[in-house]
């Protein structure tokens, strides 16, 4: 993945549209550029659960408790799984707690299932303190100044801003960059996909995957 900064970014796009000999005196085009660049990278954000921005954070919850916070870069809507470390084992906390369990939510045990609120919601009620870890999608970090850094690939934020601003101009050649976006998009995806594994801890339960039959699998 490459990083870029904004002010790099922008300098490229303005080139692109036909403004490079006016350097860095492009006026409105300027606040145009970079509200592209912002929102290019927040569309990305969001279509996508990108391999390189996953990461895991252990939480400690204390005895007696039902809520603890999340990591500061963690994205509340952006949490991938829970799990507790319970006798050196890493369990999976099912996502969910049915009304019906408010019911017990009293009675004190391991923690089982977790909802994501405004913190972490675990059931039952803790019985000792346990250790949480958290994988999640981390938060895009600031994108307004100019020596800000990209989170997202720079080359796909460029092309998806790129060809955003060559279709608002109405240049002729909009769509072959809009072509080109969708091509690297669908090529960073597969490759995303076929790398995004989340690993458990060294403990953890392990999904084996089912043997090939002859004439079914292969």
């Amino acid at each position: 993945m490459r990083s870029e900064t904004l002010e790099t970014l922008r300098s490229e796009l303005a080139a692109r549209l036909g403004y490079a000999s006016q350097g860095a005196s492009i006026g409105q085009l300027q606040s145009n550029i970079d509200n592209a660049l912002f929102n290019a990278q927040q569309q990305l954000y969001w279509q996508h659960d990108w391999r390189y921005l996953t990461k895991y954070s252990d939480k400690t919850i204390g005895d007696d408790q039902t809520l603890v916070d999340y990591p500061t870069d963690c994205n509340p809507l952006r949490v991938l799984n829970i799990a507790v470390l319970y006798n050196s084992i890493y369990m999976t906390l099912e996502q969910g707690i049915p009304i019906e369990l408010y019911t017990t939510l009293e009675l004190p045990g391991p923690p089982k299932r977790y909802e994501a609120r405004v913190q972490i919601e675990v059931w039952p009620k803790t019985d000792q303190s346990y250790s949480l870890r958290l994988w999640y999608i981390k938060n895009l970090a600031a994108f307004t100044q100019n020596n800000d850094v990209t989170t997202i690939d720079a080359d796909l934020v460029f092309l998806h801003a790129l060809s955003n601003l060559k279709a608002h101009y109405r240049h002729p050649d909009a769509a072959s960059y809009a072509s080109q976006f969708n091509e690297l998009l669908g090529r960073m995806k597969a490759k995303n996909q076929q790398q995004n594994v989340v690993h458990f801890g060294d403990h953890a339960e392990v999904i084996t995957q089912r043997p090939l039959v002859v004439g079914r699998d292969i």
